[in-house]
């Protein structure tokens, strides 16, 4: 054989080209590596742009069981001989890419038929001078147990001495010597990877399929399970922009590209589901946690959570922040703001100049002793801030508060329950310079029994809704010029009110009527209603309502499945009619669900938060998600 000079090609140069210059020879180094620059790049394209796998409309390399301690490698090809041998190579050969490498087969093989089988006689010559070792015959195991058959792939040096087709006949001399692609399917407890003993250097590796021998020789078809990567095709670039209606060119960079897939959106659907990310565990720990309505999105893409935390084993207020520029968080911490005695009911928001606000009381419900306090400043201090009085009326509990921002002015909305006193009252506190303008609590209205309330603002206006114990009344206050006006009254029962405001002039009273949801109606001066939710009965409760960035109602709720368990559930009002959809399941989950609350999030839809005692009826923890609401 004629000498050659050892290969010259380093992929890490990043040489792409040989250049022919004049008066210098071209040795075979030189073409030779021209040839190694072209070959690299295509392989580099196919393992990282394309990727390993069978592709679309073939079936190369499948194993099918049926034989004793054997099973049969198939080619899998097209139907058809083709004209050619080159359009048999193209279009009626069995194929797979492995590590960039193309592999073909040509007929189906039999495991035991392929020539570095031990049964075959050469073998172990050949296996010598391929420099690779001979492939054992499988036996009949004594035990069930499991194997891969997988495909060993590598090139070798052929020369004249190999292939006598390689000499000139009409010269008498040899020609340039080639490089071929070698394969072999072989069966081992795994695919060899680096560092094992059975894995060799230039050598790629893939499994076909898994096979679970049971202690006999048959290898049946229903013990071979397919492992290929298969039906590799590049697809057309206007199927990104048919299926999610993004720009391809935008959705390779990141941009606009659903969280969830397809798939996934159609089934939670098909399952009566809204699609949602994963769920972010909010506290999940022992004892009872309680939301209230105390969830708000911040100034730096956070959703704060803050609510009653029995984990401690006396209730305190605690707090937590989900970063949603991290969609894969999956849990977060909780940050305790209050310790000692009992702090619970906790109503919070975000000032203007970025502080957070809690608010809450200092005993629990019905205690004489129930104050009301707040703590201000950033989320690195709010625990150690100072505690600040908004009311401590002797021998009066002063309770179940609302808090909401109107401008300059956060307006505490509380109850105030006592022997003497039992009422519903509102204070206003000016956080510009951290004031009380109001020397005592307002009276709203005298209470007489159950008690529910809610606020909401827009602009510098806030409706109040509550129940005094025989009727519920929404009113609207300024707090600047300090009037309370535009009320309505409706006698009946009306718990678990939801406030939402659409505008100055514009809000919604959600509310549970007792025989299902009910809603009041403020538009410009007037309040009208209350009008029954189409499709809410008994079952349903705690309703809780958001609009989205494009003008869209969703209303969350509890509602009771004929299980006797609950889950919370989500309507959509259609904008143009004012129908409400069918309620859909905001998530699969164990355990029941309730108190849901809602945050409308620019460009990301609504983020929901609820709890659930999947851990235990006395033990409600609470969870988040990411409802999509368009893709």
């Amino acid at each position: 054989m004629a000498s050659m000079t050892s290969s010259t090609f380093h992929p890490l140069l990043r040489y792409v080209n040989v250049r022919l210059q004049q008066g210098v020879p071209i040795v075979d180094s030189d073409v030779n590596e021209l040839d190694d620059v072209r070959k690299f790049e295509l392989r580099a394209f196919l393992k990282w742009y394309v990727g390993d796998g069978v592709p679309e409309g073939t079936n190369g390399f499948q194993i099918t069981g049926g034989l004793n301690n054997d099973f049969t490698i198939g080619a899998g090809a097209p139907a058809g001989s083709g004209g050619s041998e080159l359009d048999t190579a193209l279009a009626h050969t069995g194929r797979i890419i492995i590590d960039g490498l193309d592999v073909m087969i040509t007929t189906d093989l039999a495991f035991s038929a392929q020539p570095l089988h031990a049964s075959q006689s050469g073998a172990a010559a050949l296996a010598a001078k391929l420099g690779v070792p001979v492939v054992p015959a499988l036996t009949t195991p004594g035990t069930a147990t499991t194997l891969v058959a997988y495909l060993d792939v590598w090139e070798h040096l052929v020369t004249p001495d190999d292939d006598p087709n390689l000499i000139l006949p009409a010269l008498g001399v040899e020609s340039c010597a080639r490089i071929k692609r070698e394969w072999v399917v072989r069966v081992g407890a795994a695919v060899p990877a680096p560092g094992s003993s059975d894995f060799l250097a230039g050598h790629s590796y893939t499994a076909l399929a898994g096979i679970n021998r049971p202690a006999t020789a048959l290898i049946a078809s229903s013990n071979v399970v397919d492992k290929r990567q298969r039906r590799l095709l590049l697809p057309p670039a206007h199927l990104i922009a048919d299926t999610v209606g993004v720009d391809p060119f935008d959705y390779r960079s990141g941009v606009n590209r659903p969280l969830i897939s397809l798939r996934t959106a159609i089934n939670a659907l098909l399952a009566g589901q809204l699609p949602t990310t994963g769920e972010v565990a909010v506290a999940n720990g022992p004892g009872a946690d309680l939301l209230g309505k105390a969830v708000f999105l911040d100034n730096a893409n956070g959703l704060v959570i803050v609510w009653q935390s029995g984990q401690s084993g006396t209730s305190q207020v605690a707090l937590a922040r989900i970063d949603l520029t991290n969609p894969s968080l999956t849990s977060v911490p909780a940050t305790p703001l209050t310790s000692g005695g009992v702090h619970a009911a906790p109503a919070a928001l975000m000032l203007p100049n970025g502080d957070f606000l809690v608010a809450y009381q200092t005993a629990a419900t019905e205690d004489p002793n129930a104050d009301l306090k707040l703590k201000r400043g950033p989320l690195a201090s709010l625990a150690g801030a100072n505690e600040v009085t908004i009311a401590a009326t002797a021998n009066v509990a002063d309770q179940r508060m609302q808090a909401v921002l109107a401008g300059d002015f956060v307006v505490f909305v509380f109850d105030q329950s006592g022997s003497s006193t039992d009422k519903w009252s509102y204070l206003r506190y000016k956080h510009t310079d951290n004031s009380f303008p109001d020397t005592a609590p307002v009276q709203l209205a005298t209470n007489s029994g159950g008690r529910a309330v809610h606020t909401a603002s827009a602009g510098n206006v806030v409706f109040i809704a509550f129940h005094d114990g025989t009727k519920l009344t929404a009113v609207l206050l300024n707090p600047v010029t300090n009037t309370v006006s535009s009320s309505t009254q409706q006698t009946g029962q009306a718990t678990d009110i939801h406030v939402l405001a659409l505008g100055a002039t514009s809000a919604l009273v959600f509310y549970n009527s007792g025989s299902g949801l009910s809603v009041l109606t403020f538009s410009g001066t007037t309040w009208s209603g209350p009008a029954a939710i189409s499709g809410t009965d008994a079952n349903d409760s705690q309703p809780a309502a958001v609009q989205d960035t494009d003008g869209t109602i969703w209303l969350l709720s509890t509602r009771k499945f004929s299980d006797n368990t609950n889950h919370v559930v989500v309507r959509r009002r259609n904008a143009a009619s004012g129908d409400w959809t069918a309620p859909q399941r905001l998530a699969p989950a164990t355990g029941n669900d309730g108190f849901p609350a809602a945050v409308p999030v620019p460009g990301q839809g609504i983020w929901a938060v609820w709890a659930n005692d999947r851990n235990g009826s006395t033990n409600t923890d609470l969870f988040a998600r990411r409802v999509i609401t368009a893709i």
